[in-house]
């Protein structure tokens, strides 16, 4: 059976599927490893710092596509 993902992992699901990037890119522009944002998606625990990371790139991505119109 599938572990149900998370909020965040939904969150992130999201975003991925919007902008059309992948779960490397993503993790590579937040600068966390791949495996751990994948791994936080699927309801792990992550790291203290892995979801504020991710947020923050999340955000500044929407901003500056927000800029670019």
């Amino acid at each position: 059976m599938k572990k149900p993902k998370s909020e965040f992992g939904t969150k992130v699901s999201i975003f991925l599927a919007e902008t059309g990037m992948t779960a490397e890119e993503l993790a590579a522009g937040a600068k966390v490893k791949r495996t751990t944002l994948v791994a936080a998606m699927a309801g792990r625990t992550p790291g203290h710092d892995l979801v504020p990371a991710v947020d923050a790139y999340i955000d500044s991505y929407y901003r500056k596509e927000a800029a670019a119109r």
